[in-house]
């Protein structure tokens, strides 16, 4: 018999109901289901850290150089 690879992994949580109703309003609203919906919003988060951290180093790095502009 052969075992089918899994590329996902289930998860649970739990949310005050006010934030669940939230996130089915929004997730609806949007069109995705809330699997799709929070994968986005965990992607989302990920990048404007990583733009954060960029924007900090390039912060450093003008200082260090000591440019303004």
């Amino acid at each position: 018999m052969k075992t089918i690879q899994r590329n996902t992994s289930v998860i649970s949580i739990s949310l005050p109901k006010p934030v669940a109703r939230k996130l089915e309003e929004v997730r609806r609203m949007q069109g995705q289901s809330r699997s799709a919906f929070i994968a986005s919003l965990i992607r989302q988060f990920s990048e404007e850290e990583r733009w954060k951290r960029i924007y900090k180093l390039g912060g450093r790095t003008a200082r260090k150089f000591k440019i303004t502009s």
